[in-house]
């Protein structure tokens, strides 16, 4: 469950009553919509952003990551954050230079992870074994590439 979820649920609303507020700034906005921000599938616009911390009663520092916020140019800024309340905290910044790529793979596919498969090979996390895995690639690409010159060269 994220905070999207935990933030609704506490206040005892349906995904029905957010989406009916969320139709206020948003006409398309569904039931189905709700659910997807609320499993991270989608992230929303500013204006439902907006839309949200008004329904659910929390600020955007609340309800998602920094990264997610950067994503979306919804980070706040140290003069907004120096406005906000005290006690309210902003989120840590993703790590300067890292951009966010998402993968879908299958359930099955999923499913036949195990669970030690990371630490098993001696990656500490996904964006390790990510990081290793593109820098193979390009090793790989570069191979290609000088292959594909040479044979230029001697035809």
């Amino acid at each position: 469950m994220n905070r999207l979820q935990e933030r609704r649920m506490a206040l005892g609303l349906t995904q029905p009553q957010v989406s009916a507020r969320l139709k206020e700034t948003e006409p398309r906005a569904d039931v189905g919509m709700v659910s997807r921000y609320e499993k991270g599938v989608c992230l929303p616009t500013a204006d439902q952003l907006k839309a949200l911390e008004d329904v659910l009663g929390a600020s955007r520092t609340e309800l998602y990551d920094a990264e997610d916020l950067d994503l979306l140019g919804a980070l706040p800024t140290a003069e907004s954050r120096s406005e906000a309340s005290e006690t309210e905290t902003a989120p840590p910044t993703a790590p300067t230079g890292r951009f966010r790529k998402c993968y879908r793979i299958s359930r099955e596919f999923a499913a036949s992870l195990p669970d030690d498969l990371l630490q098993v090979c001696g990656y500490s996390s996904w964006q390790s074994w990510h990081d290793a895995a593109l820098k193979r690639l390009l090793g790989e690409y570069a191979a290609r590439k000088r292959a594909t010159k040479k044979e230029d060269k001697t035809a």
